[in-house]
């Protein structure tokens, strides 16, 4: 599956750029009960509680930041597994500004295996569009504070 948007924010690109780079910072942007650790700059790792439809559970996750160009773009690659499933994703920023905002191209291409595929494309398209954009507008609220 491939998810995409845009973002934008009333915020400096550098300032942007670091929040999304940083995962003590963005984290506080999840709505799902989790835990986050930095292993060094370029790898991080945690646990999140989360669910889908009636399928709820925990999530054990690694995160390599693959590609950094400061302040332009950046690629990550994450795997999880938890309640018999397991997921593979290649995520994608791309920061620029104007003279009134930032924006943040977003995409991420999801594999997903085991119970979670399960219960269909729709529940599962549906969950995920609904907790990214909560996430989006959370990032939105916290960089945006005066």
């Amino acid at each position: 599956m491939r998810f995409e948007g845009t973002f934008r924010v009333r915020a400096l690109r550098q300032r942007v750029w670091s929040f999304f780079l940083d995962p003590q910072e963005f984290s506080v942007c999840i709505d799902d009960p989790h835990t986050i650790e930095s292993i060094d700059p370029d790898n991080f790792r945690g646990t999140v509680k989360t669910g889908i439809g009636f399928i709820r559970g925990s999530f054990k996750w690694s995160a390599t930041i693959k590609e950094r160009v400061s302040p332009e773009r950046a690629q990550f690659g994450i795997h999880g597994s938890g309640m018999g499933s397991a997921f593979d994703v290649v995520a994608t920023l791309q920061i620029s500004d104007t003279n009134i905002c930032t924006t943040v191209r977003w995409a991420a291409d999801v594999q997903i295996s085991g119970t979670i595929a399960t219960v269909g494309a729709r529940l599962l398209q549906g969950t995920t569009e609904k907790k990214t954009n909560a996430f989006f507008e959370n990032a939105r609220k916290h960089l945006e504070k005066p």
